[in-house]
């Protein structure tokens, strides 16, 4: 399954120092994605209890940062000092998202 999501959207680079480097003239700074995932069955374990899905083994595919693009391994290049606070932020966002498809 697939889901897009967005983790950062901001307007103020004091709301996330770390990311300084990342906002664009406009002082802006989106990041988001798509992540894919395993849709895994649950129930009560009593006969007639409601059934829902959670989606576990979630793996995020693409990072988006002001509409760019990037695979893990090129953000990694790209960003090495931030890449891996930026891969927790956009694994906790997709991970709360609803839609997956």
């Amino acid at each position: 399954m697939q889901t897009t999501f967005t983790a950062i959207e901001s307007y103020d680079p004091a709301e996330f120092p770390q990311f300084a480097a990342l906002y664009d003239a406009h002082g802006q700074l989106y990041v988001g994605g798509v992540a894919t995932g395993n849709a895994v069955r649950n129930d009560y374990g009593v006969p007639g209890s409601p059934v829902w899905y959670d989606i576990e083994d979630i793996i995020v595919d693409d990072f988006e940062i002001n509409g760019v693009i990037f695979t893990w391994k090129q953000l990694n290049a790209a960003f090495p000092k931030i890449a891996d606070d930026l891969h927790v932020i956009c694994a906790e966002a997709a991970e709360k998202e609803e839609e997956w498809e």
